[in-house]
């Protein structure tokens, strides 16, 4: 599998901790990033993928949208993340991601959130056939890698 290195990212680091599956990184801002992978708990090759700022500041609301005009950055030390994750576990081959909802999008009832829409723009162009099959199904997206 070979990664993409040459796109503007953030350099990041694993957990050191064996059984944790978390990874790190900062900003440009010096906003610190957690994306952790956990199990499902039916399927052991199936991780949910979750992604948020750990700054103090963020307590709150560490799901909270920065907006500094940093996504592209950031979405793309995502992806590395994943793909990192993937040659680590080979034999995971589902990850699932769904955007937090905010509260407008709770208030409308809107099905598919913004963040999942800008995460699926972004894995669309990183997970790619034969290898990877990306799949929505609401406000889900599903990566699934082929053998």
């Amino acid at each position: 599998m070979h990664l993409k290195t040459d796109l503007l990212h953030y350099p990041f680091y694993k957990d050191p901790f064996p059984v944790k599956f978390s990874y790190y990184f900062t900003n440009r801002f010096n906003d610190h990033y957690e994306v952790s992978f956990s199990r499902d708990g039916n399927n052991y090759l199936k991780v949910t993928i979750s992604f948020c700022v750990t700054n103090d500041e963020y307590e709150n609301d560490q799901y909270a949208i920065i907006n500094k005009g940093d996504v592209y950055r950031v979405l793309n030390t995502v992806c590395l993340i994943i793909l990192s994750f993937s040659k680590d576990h080979p034999n995971v081959n589902h990850y699932v991601f769904s955007g937090e909802r905010r509260q407008f999008e709770i208030e409308q009832k809107i099905e598919v959130t913004g963040r999942t829409r800008v995460f699926l723009r972004f894995v669309e162009k990183f997970f790619k056939p034969p290898e990877w099959e990306v799949k929505q199904e609401g406000n889900f997206v599903h990566l699934l890698k082929k053998y």
